[in-house]
């Protein structure tokens, strides 16, 4: 195929096996192809610029191996020459290295000689120019007599003692300024009447707790255990309303109500009111009781109240109407008469319901007696327990005395008891 053009200063005629060799979708494009082939002219005229190198592959491999020899023959006397570094300079008992490290780290080296040096100066009691020393000679050099100055100003054994000068100096100030303050603190108490009102204000603060709502709580709650022992004895109940209200009008009234309870009878009902405190006055006391009967429906009712706050003249066990009054020594735990006037209101109750209904027949005099003398017995009691505060002397016996008593006023009470 022949080609030429008309802008180029050469016309050049292509051979058509060159041709052949040029892909058909660049030859059927013109522009395509007069690319290709400037192109194509200038890698060979490239090529023809560096003609003479050749591209002899045989050329190319005599090159390498040539090269292989060489590399061969310096690796061998590379590494002759390494095993000889290793064996006569690095690695050998005799070689440079290990002579100088063992000169310098050995057991005989410059290091190890400086170190014992070093440590002889630090530590060695017998060299004159050794640390300890050389301090030692300073020390007792800036502190000669220091010592026994020191020792003198500690001494307190000594009048000419400094320190013991000072502490007594403190402690003449010190007794100084206690008695100051003192007589400052007794003036300002004079002035401000401080002990009347401390006095006053502890008299305030026990006349509340005597009246608070929680001490009468306590009191009740005291009561309600005493009286829940003796009610497991004989299968009655105990009911701790805690002043809660009744009827239409809610009156808080009636603590307390034990239930009567026996074979063949109907429930019997006794309301307690209790009161602790010296704020409840006698009448106001029966008033209350009377009350709580009426609106709890029992048959009687107890005023209960503590035992130093009843009158002197007042027995610990009085009666209004068919209401009893009971003193009770609340601060030692000493219930008993209130479980005697429980046990003797149980057993004439139970005896007038029996009677009433006449299916039984009880020898009421012998009941009465037995509570008479349980009640004569309890007085006896009182009495005793009061005149031991007074008789230090003769406590014990008082106490044996105390146990007999006791034990003679439930013994009337078992007694009445066993009669129904």
């Amino acid at each position: 195929m022949t080609s030429e053009f008309s802008d180029s200063d050469y016309n050049l005629l292509v051979p058509i096996d060159i041709l052949n060799k040029i892909p058909d979708d660049i030859k059927n494009d013109p522009d395509r192809l007069r690319g290709h082939l400037v192109r194509a002219l200038k890698i060979g005229l490239l090529a023809i610029e560096g003609g003479e190198f050749t591209l002899s592959t045989e050329r190319i491999e005599n090159a390498i191996d040539s090269t292989i020899d060489k590399y061969r023959d310096f690796d061998a006397e590379f590494e002759k020459s390494l095993s000889l570094l290793i064996d006569q300079k690095l690695t050998g008992d005799e070689s440079q290295l290990a002579n100088r490290l063992s000169a310098s780290f050995g057991e005989r080296g410059d290091l190890k000689k400086r170190l014992d040096t070093i440590f002889d100066d630090i530590s060695n009691p017998d060299k004159a120019s050794s640390v300890p020393n050389r301090v030692t000679a300073v020390m007792d050099t800036k502190f000669e007599g220091v010592e026994k100055e020191i020792t003198s100003a500690l001494d307190m054994a000594s009048e000419e003692s400094p320190l013991r000068h000072f502490l007594n100096e403190q402690r003449t100030n010190f007794t100084k300024l206690k008695s100051d303050l003192k007589a400052e603190m007794d003036m300002i108490k004079s002035a401000l009447n401080v002990d009347e009102l401390l006095q006053s204000k502890e008299d305030e603060i026990s006349e509340l707790k005597e009246k608070s709502t929680g001490k009468g709580i306590h009191f009740e709650n005291d009561a309600v255990d005493a009286l829940q022992d003796i009610a497991d004895l004989f299968g009655d109940r105990i009911e701790h309303t805690g002043g809660e209200g009744v009827g239409k009008s809610r009156s808080k009234i009636g603590d307390i109500v034990i239930v009567i309870i026996s074979p063949g009878i109907t429930e019997i009902r006794i309301a307690i009111e209790a009161k602790s405190g010296k704020s409840i006055s006698r009448k106001e006391l029966i008033k209350q009781t009377r009350d709580s009967v009426k609106m709890r429906g029992a048959a009687c009712g107890i005023g209960l109240m503590e035992r130093k706050w009843m009158g002197v003249r007042q027995h610990v066990v009085g009666q209004e109407d068919e209401n009893f009054i009971v003193g009770v020594d609340w601060d030692n735990d000493d219930f008993l008469a209130l479980e005697v006037v429980y046990r003797t209101l149980r057993a004439q109750l139970i005896a007038e319901e029996i009677r009433s209904s006449g299916e039984d027949e009880i020898d009421v005099d012998a009941l009465r007696k037995h509570l008479t003398q349980a009640k004569t017995d309890l007085g006896v009691f009182q009495s005793m327990k009061g005149g031991a505060s007074s008789a230090i002397t003769t406590l014990e016996d008082l106490r044996n005395n105390l146990d007999i008593v006791e034990k003679k006023v439930k013994e009337q009470l078992s007694k009445a008891e066993d009669l129904l």
